[in-house]
C-alpha cells in the first residue's frame, strides 16, 4: 500500500504535537472550552476543515438471567474550521434490528447454527444451573436501538457563546434493508467556527457481536478513548489496526450481577476484563488511489468473540478456524443446503442439451447465458441468498440470489462449482489470522477447471468469466469445495487474466 511522502512526515511529527496537548483533552461534554469555541486551526493540520476534538466511547455490558447485553455510550466533539467542515453536522448512526436465526442478509447466523458442543443449541438465553444456551430465545435478542440521542452547537457571537440544541424531530430512522438501519439527523447553526457536540447510547441485544471501532476519520482527531468492561464469561479476540497505533491495557475489573429470579438477593460481584484503548493526535485518513476501504489504514479495533460461559459453567469455545468455518457455511440451512439441489432450470438445460457440449469452458457460458437471459440482477451485493425458485419466479434478485441459481445449474450441466466467500473491498480487508464467520460480506461463483478456475457474479451480467466488479477483487478469498479442498484464492490476479 503506497502512502505519499507528505502524508508519512506528518505522521513522524505527530509524536512531538502529541507531548505537547495529551493534559489539554476537555472530557466534560455540555461546555465546550473557550480555547475550543475560539480555536480558529488545528496546529497539526492547519489545512483541515475540522478537527474531532474529543469522542469517547464506553462499553459496558450488563448480566442477567436472560443473558447479556451491552451498550456503546458514545460522546463527540468536533470543531468546524472552514466552511466545507460544516458537512460535518450531518450524522448517520447504523445500527441492527431484526436479525433472528432464520433473517436473510444475516452472515451471523452462520457462526449461531453450530457451536463447539456439537448439538447445535446457540441463544442468548441461560439456563442458571447449566449455563447453556437455547435457540428458541434466541429471536428475543435481535435488535438494537439508539438512545438518549442530543446534539448542540455552540457559536461564539461576540464575546457570548450561543448553544443551539437539536429538535426531537430533526431525527429520523431510515430502513436500508431487513437487517439495516440507520438514524440520520443534521446538528443546527453549524457554520465556520462551530463546535459540535452529540451523544448518544447504543443499546445492543447482540452480546456476541462487539462492533468496530474506529478511532480515524477523513479528518484529524486530537483525542479518542475507547473504555469497554466486559465479564471473564465473554473473551474476545482484539485486533488492532491502522498505521498509527493506540495506546492499549487490559486490567482486571469487576461487575455487579443482579439475579432477576430473587430481587432482595445482594448483588454478586463478577470479574471482568476492562479494556483501554487511547489515540492521541491522529492523522486525517484521505482516501486515496488503489485504497477501497479507509478503515485498512484507520487505527482502531475489531472484536471476534473467542468463548463463553455463565456462572461457572463449562466454557463454550467460539474460536473457530476456516477449515471449521468452511464446514458450517456447507452445513448452513439456506447456503449448503442448496447447493446440494437441483436447479429449476434443470429441465431447460436438459432440452437445451447444455450437459452435451463437451468443452467445459463453452458449457459453462452455456450456462451463465441461460440464468442471465432469465433472471436480472437488483444491484444489490447481499450475503444469504432466497430460494431460487422465487428467484427464477420473480425473475430477479441479489448477486448472491442469482449466484445460487448459477451454481445449482452449472452442477446440473456436470460442472464442478462452488461458491467463493469474500469481504467486499469496501467493507475492508479479511483478517485471515482470527477466523469468523461474519467478516464474510457475500460470495461469488467459481468453475473448477483443469486449465484454472472462472470466476463469475451476477454483477458481470454480460455473462464474461473473471470480469468482477472492482468492489469484488478481493485479494483473499475463500473457495469452498466439499471434501475439505478448500483454499483461498486471489480475486485480483483473476480479473486480469
Amino acid at each position: 500500500m503506497k502512502l505519499n511522502l507528505l502524508y508519512l512526515l506528518a505522521l513522524l511529527f505527530c509524536p512531538v504535537y502529541m507531548a505537547t496537548a495529551q493534559d489539554k483533552v476537555n472530557m466534560k461534554f455540555g461546555k465546550p472550552a473557550k480555547e475550543e469555541v475560539q480555536m480558529t486551526a488545528y496546529a497539526a493540520e492547519p489545512d483541515a476543515e475540522a478537527v474531532v476534538l474529543c469522542r469517547l466511547t464506553e462499553v459496558e455490558y450488563s448480566i442477567q438471567q436472560t443473558g447479556y447485553l451491552v451498550d456503546y455510550r458514545e460522546k463527540i466533539r468536533i470543531k468546524v474550521l472552514k466552511p466545507s467542515g460544516a458537512r460535518y453536522a450531518k450524522v448517520v448512526i447504523p445500527y441492527l434490528k431484526n436479525t433472528p436465526i432464520d433473517s436473510r442478509n444475516n452472515s451471523s447466523k452462520l457462526l449461531l447454527k453450530v457451536n463447539a458442543t456439537g448439538n447445535n443449541s446457540v441463544s442468548s438465553s441461560f439456563d442458571e444451573q447449566a449455563g447453556a444456551m437455547t435457540t428458541a430465545d434466541l429471536d428475543r435478542y435481535s435488535e438494537e436501538s439508539i438512545e438518549d440521542l442530543k446534539a448542540t452547537a455552540y457559536n461564539l457571537q461576540g464575546t457570548k457563546v450561543v448553544k443551539s440544541a437539536m429538535k426531537k424531530d430533526a431525527v429520523a430512522e431510515k430502513k436500508i434493508d431487513e437487517q439495516h438501519y440507520q438514524v440520520e439527523f443534521t446538528v443546527p447553526d453549524v457554520k465556520e467556527g462551530t463546535v459540535i457536540e452529540y451523544e448518544y447510547t447504543l443499546h445492543s441485544e447482540l452480546f456476541w457481536l462487539l462492533h468496530d471501532w474506529f478511532a480515524q476519520y477523513e479528518i484529524p482527531v486530537a483525542y479518542a478513548k475507547l473504555d469497554m468492561n466486559i465479564p471473564r464469561y465473554l473473551l474476545f479476540d482484539l485486533e488492532e489496526h491502522g498505521i498509527q497505533r493506540l495506546i492499549s491495557t487490559c486490567e482486571s475489573g469487576t461487575m455487579r450481577y443482579k439475579l432477576e429470579s430473587d430481587p432482595l438477593a445482594a448483588p454478586t460481584i463478577v470479574p471482568s476484563n476492562h479494556y483501554i484503548c487511547v489515540g492521541r493526535n491522529l492523522a486525517g485518513v484521505k482516501k486515496s488511489d488503489g485504497v477501497w476501504s479507509m478503515q485498512d489504514n484507520c487505527a482502531g479495533i475489531t472484536a471476534n468473540l473467542k468463548h463463553y460461559s455463565m456462572r461457572g459453567a463449562a466454557v463454550v469455545d467460539y474460536t473457530k478456524t476456516w477449515e471449521q468455518i468452511d464446514e458450517m457455511v456447507l452445513e448452513s440451512e439456506d447456503l449448503g443446503k442448496q447447493l446440494s439441489e437441483h436447479s429449476p432450470l434443470a429441465g431447460e438445460l436438459k432440452e437445451a442439451k447444455i450437459a452435451e457440449i463437451a468443452d467445459q469452458r463453452e458449457r459453462a457460458e452455456a450456462v451463465a447465458k441461460l440464468v442471465f437471459n432469465k433472471v436480472a440482477w437488483n444491484g444489490r451485493y447481499e450475503m444469504s441468498p432466497a430460494n431460487t425458485e422465487e428467484t427464477l419466479k420473480s425473475q430477479g434478485g441479489s448477486n448472491v440470489d442469482i449466484n445460487m441459481l448459477l451454481l445449482q445449474s452449472l452442477k446440473d450441466a456436470g460442472l464442478t462449482a462452488a461458491p467463493v466467500m469474500l469481504r467486499m473491498r469496501n467493507q475492508g480487508k479479511l483478517s485471515v489470522e482470527f477466523p469468523a464467520v461474519q467478516k464474510y460480506t457475500t460470495f461469488i461463483v467459481a468453475v473448477v477447471l483443469p486449465q484454472g478456475n472462472l470466476y463469475l457474479d451476477a454483477s458481470s451480467t454480460d455473462g464474461h468469466f473473471n470480469a468482477l466488479a472492482e468492489v469484488l477483487q478481493a485479494e483473499k478469498a475463500r473457495l469452498v469445495l466439499k471434501d475439505k479442498k478448500c483454499q483461498w484464492v486471489n480475486l485480483q490476479q483473476a480479473a486480469k487474466k
